[in-house]
């Protein structure tokens, strides 16, 4: 007998399970690619810090706007598979019979990004927006203050990038 999930719990997978592992991978690469290509423009082709902060704080926007959305749609769509899948015909014959579990901890998994943020990272992200703003004027010594920072910013973007990757892993255990 070939039993299928039904096409919403379906549709829910395919949103949890790439909307996380994009989130995932976007998040690394600011902290893989983009950092490091910053601190090279400064480093090896004398870019002014303040205009590498500049290109630091336009990431950080077009981050800020687009990922905690994809967070959520993604957190949301574990959510209901831990809801739906219980209680899905198919879901008795087709998941595992820990998937409730395993769709909630990808969920909070997911979401979890959020307060790391705030919590981890507020205060290095106010640090370096202070810095990127029109009226900060840079010295050597500030300058090397900043390289800290972005290095500081970029590990802590990295463990951010692991809760969304391993709610995708979790999640695809349950689907």
């Amino acid at each position: 007998m070939s039993a299928q999930f039904p096409a919403g719990i379906r549709a829910a997978q395919a949103v949890g399970l790439t909307g996380a592992a994009w989130l995932a991978g976007n998040i690394f690469g600011y902290s893989f690619v983009s950092i490091p290509s910053l601190l090279n423009s400064h480093r090896e082709y004398q870019a002014p810090i303040a205009l590498i902060l500049k290109q630091w704080r336009d990431m950080y926007n077009a981050g800020h706007r687009q990922n905690p959305p994809i967070a959520a749609i993604s957190a949301a769509a574990f959510g209901y598979l831990a809801w739906a899948v219980p209680h899905s015909t198919a879901g008795e014959v087709l998941a595992p019979t820990n998937a409730a579990a395993l769709y909630s901890t990808a969920a909070a998994l997911t979401a979890a990004m959020v307060p790391w943020t705030f919590v981890a990272m507020m205060q290095t992200n106010r640090l370096l927006l202070d810095r990127a703003a029109a009226t900060w004027v840079p010295t050597e010594k500030s300058s090397e203050d900043v390289e800290g920072l972005l290095g500081k910013w970029s590990v802590l973007n990295m463990v951010r990038g692991v809760f969304p990757l391993v709610g995708a892993v979790v999640g695809s255990f349950a689907a």
